[in-house]
């Protein structure tokens, strides 16, 4: 059957689909998304549209990035005449934003004139003060570095029996918390991943990381500054619709009410500082953030999700009000992961922040039914009631 529209979704920074082989137990960048789309279509009656995931330059440059996808989406878009509507996450919005952008360049691939519409979630578009703190004395680029080269000596030292011993074990305890009903969190996930590796896995996590050590200029293309300049070189396109999801989680309290009146455990307690750590670091009212003026829409959805004091709300990573970009589709209170479909509701949901948002599978839902909407379109289903179950995944 012919496609009438193909939905393609673009992760953010690290841009990868999935890490590992078996569907069961590998790492998704969208966690659920596509099947949930797909399944909200059907429930619809909406026929012809199929969910594409992207790959992209991990942590390359804006420019490379958007090559990236071009190239990713050139492998199903010639296909047929269907219309396109580009979904991009976080860093992945900035890369939406640059292919449709390309739509009356004559260096475009033709069926960018078909990009009907542009959705970004959580994205930096007048950039993230965060960038900018990792970018001061090349801090950024050098953990990555020493990521990269972790990870390599990690996968490719086979003779090593103690590494082998610490992954294996680390695979052994991420397994048995699960039966003592411990949350699942981000070290769980790693573990589980690296713990059992085959031949194929550790060539593609090598190739991964191997991006990685040799590109991170991605964290100086975030700041503030050299967005600034990517707006003004990636206008909006002719004839594309853009709208765009807001997250907002609430300000961490002070260190000391945490260290004292956190319910968390280790090592759920040390994310939750990291969190903290990092939303800090976003700095929401930094002098630096030059956004121009709202419209009252947009000023008043922000308002009415977060309070008066929306100004002051990041999602851990960037500040709520540098995400607005076209019209305000949906304001969640979320981190900056929650709507990929990494949040706190165990077990098919794994959170890798741990932020206190309280995001969960009716408001993960919330999300995604505004994107279909503004995406495919068609007549919105009747929102399911309180004791409705939700459509299986299975």
């Amino acid at each position: 059957m012919a496609m009438n529209h193909r939905i393609y979704l673009v992760p953010g920074f690290f841009g990868f689909t999935h890490l590992g082989d078996k569907e069961t137990e590998r790492l998704s960048y969208f966690q659920h998304v596509k099947e949930w789309l797909e399944q909200r279509f059907v429930a619809r009656n909406i026929a012809g549209v199929q969910v594409e995931l992207l790959a992209s330059a991990p942590t390359s440059s804006l420019e490379a990035r958007a090559f990236s996808v071009l190239q990713e989406m050139a492998g199903t878009a010639n296909e047929d005449d269907a219309e396109l509507h580009l979904v991009g996450h976080s860093t992945g919005g900035l890369d939406a934003r640059s292919v449709a952008s390309l739509r009356g360049s004559s260096k475009a691939p033709a069926f960018v004139r078909r990009v009907r519409s542009v959705v970004t979630l959580a994205t930096p578009h007048y950039g993230t003060p965060l960038a900018s703190f990792f970018h001061q004395g090349d801090v950024g680029q050098t953990l990555l570095r020493y990521l990269w080269l972790v990870t390599f000596f990690t996968l490719n030292h086979k003779d090593m029996p103690l590494r082998t011993a610490v992954l294996q074990a680390l695979h052994w305890s991420s397994r048995h918390s699960r039966r003592l009903n411990f949350p699942p969190n981000v070290f769980d996930e790693i573990a589980r991943v690296v713990g059992q590796l085959s031949e194929h896995e550790r060539e593609e996590l090598n190739r991964f990381f191997g991006q990685i050590g040799k590109d991170q200029a991605l964290i100086r293309d975030l700041t503030p500054r050299v967005v600034r300049k990517f707006n003004q070189d990636t206008p909006d396109a002719e004839g594309v619709r853009y709208g765009s999801i807001i997250t907002g989680a609430p300000p961490p309290p002070g260190a000391l009410r945490r260290l004292f009146f956190s319910r968390l455990l280790p090592p759920d307690s040390i994310i939750y500082g990291i969190f903290a750590l990092l939303y800090e670091r976003s700095a929401p009212l930094a002098p630096e953030l030059e956004l121009p003026e709202r419209t009252p829409e947009q000023t008043q959805a922000l308002r009415a999700a977060f309070g008066e004091k929306f100004e002051a709300w990041s999602d851990g990573i960037v500040p709520s009000r540098s995400q607005v970009w076209g019209r305000v589709l949906h304001v969640a209170t979320a981190d900056h992961l929650d709507v990929t479909g990494h949040f706190d509701q165990p077990d098919k949901y794994i959170s890798w922040l741990k932020s206190g948002s309280r995001f969960n599978e009716q408001h993960f839902h919330e999300v995604w039914e505004h994107v279909a909407d503004f995406t495919a379109g068609g007549q919105r289903a009747p929102s399911p009631g309180p004791h409705a179950r939700p459509l299986s995944l299975s």
